[in-house]
């Protein structure tokens, strides 16, 4: 009887090992090819939004004339910063940090819907290469930067310093595209928006160096 026992004992006592066992297996994040499944990189989730807007504007089909096609270019850029604030508010730590994505998410949708209008103004007539090369040298750099940023240890493990890293390199290529627009731009009212984009990102870059880092 007392064997018994001892055998019941050590049966019951490996039930509950094997069932400990099974709900772990249940409780584990899901394995693929062996290996625990891989959180989402924080940085490359800040910069996803920049490349694809690169790319969008290095698949857009230039024109030639100046106010049209920095119209669509602007705007494509608009909604790159727009998508890219969206994932900052939802990540940042910093109270002051979120609030200036807000006012310039709120900003950008303000660009996008008047570019909109003008887009639909516009006809493109006069085609320069002086213009198209250059702005597509500017993109060109925007991709390399982005390049570099992505592979350098500008971006940390902090995301707050990552967006004020990402947002102040966007404020600048917004001027680099503006500044060359205004160089070759002929609509009176794009022209207005060019240099008052210009004054804002400088505005914008100024408070973001101003940031704790």
């Amino acid at each position: 009887m007392k064997t018994i026992r001892i055998n019941l004992s050590i049966w019951l006592l490996a039930t509950l090992i094997s069932s400990g066992s099974v709900m772990a297996c249940v409780q584990a994040k899901p394995i693929r090819g062996g290996r625990l499944a891989a959180q989402p990189d924080p940085k490359a989730t800040l910069l996803q939004p920049m490349q694809q807007m690169v790319q969008k504007l290095k698949k857009l089909e230039a024109t030639g004339d100046p106010d049209f096609d920095y119209a669509f270019q602007a705007k494509i850029h608009a909604q790159g910063a727009q998508d890219f604030l969206k994932i900052a508010m939802q990540n940042a730590k910093d109270a002051s940090l979120k609030d200036m994505a807000q006012t310039l998410s709120a900003s950008a949708q303000t660009d996008i819907t008047m570019l909109d209008g003008t887009l639909r103004q516009l006809k493109p007539s006069r085609p320069n290469q002086a213009f198209t090369q250059q702005q597509s040298r500017n993109i060109e750099a925007m991709n390399l930067k982005l390049q570099q940023t992505g592979s350098s240890d500008r971006l940390t493990s902090d995301i707050d310093k990552n967006v004020i890293v990402l947002l102040s390199e966007h404020q600048q290529d917004a001027i680099d595209m503006a500044t060359t627009f205004l160089q070759y731009g002929k609509n009176t009212a794009q022209r207005t928006y060019a240099q008052q984009l210009i004054d804002k990102a400088q505005t914008q870059r100024a408070r973001l160096s101003a940031m704790p880092k």
